[in-house]
């Protein structure tokens, strides 16, 4: 219980004034983080399968909802993070929304009030790129659970954002909302990618400016692939990142195309 409450008392207190995570309760691969995240998950699947019942409109206005949240918390952690250490400091290198699940953020109002191929788009990255994304930060939060605690603002912020991203993919699919199975032509493997590739311009901008980010690991200095970041010049990292992008967006639409294409041609 004081476990808990001390959590509690310090949920908005930054990193730099917590204790060591090996001291906190709910920090990476603890009882407590485990417990958390079984629990949201529950929620999230419950949840999604719930709202696919329902009509379209139903769906878009929780969409919408989502969207404005994740937004306005994406803007609230930057200050917050800015603000609370011990130094103020935004740091250009790390704090912009310019990752593969930022993304979300901008490809959500494509999937709510787009039509066509425009929501098509939109909802192709959020079942793809987004889905891994979310899956991955989700069930594997070590950038923030190896400094705070899941009961934490910064806890709190990245499983409500990537369970957000999860929660969505899962609606659309369930629901039909979105399909992997409808494409009939070579080049709509293509648009899944549209809102990566328009955001990796800005990313890409950054990167190479004084500022020497690694936004949306274009680089191939981040985690596990900073040694091949290390082995290889920069120009062929970002083609070899551009590569993997579309496949991953193209990857779950490719066997529905094979059938659609051989069903075309019988």
């Amino acid at each position: 219980m004081d476990d808990l409450a001390f959590l509690f008392k310090n949920f908005f207190t930054h990193k730099d004034f917590l204790p060591p995570a090996g001291e906190l309760p709910g920090t990476m691969f603890t009882p407590l983080h485990f417990a958390f995240s079984a629990v949201l998950l529950v929620l999230i699947i419950f949840s999604a399968l719930a709202l696919s019942a329902k009509g379209e409109k139903k769906i878009r206005a929780v969409f919408t909802v989502i969207w404005i949240t994740v937004t306005c918390l994406e803007v609230v952690k930057i200050l917050w993070e800015t603000y609370s250490g011990r130094t103020v400091n935004l740091e250009l290198g790390g704090m912009l929304p310019l990752y593969p699940c930022s993304i979300f953020m901008y490809a959500m109002p494509l999937v709510i009030w787009g039509k066509g191929y425009v929501r098509y788009m939109g909802c192709g990255y959020v079942c793809t790129l987004g889905l891994l994304g979310g899956a991955v930060n989700f069930f594997y939060p070590a950038n923030i659970l190896n400094n705070y605690s899941c009961i934490s603002f910064a806890g709190f912020h990245t499983f409500l954002y990537h369970g957000a991203i999860f929660f969505c993919a899962l609606v659309m699919l369930k629901s039909g909302y979105h399909s992997y199975k409808r494409v009939t032509r070579a080049w709509e493997l293509l648009l899944p990618a549209v809102p990566a590739l328009a955001v990796s311009v800005v990313a890409n901008a950054v990167n190479f400016s004084k500022i020497n980010s690694d936004y949306m690991f274009f680089k191939l200095n981040s985690f596990f692939f900073a040694p091949i970041g290390a082995a290889l010049p920069d120009a062929l990292c970002v083609l070899i990142v551009y590569g993997l992008y579309l496949l991953i967006h193209a990857l779950p639409y490719i066997p529905f195309y094979i059938v659609n294409r051989k069903r075309k041609r019988a």
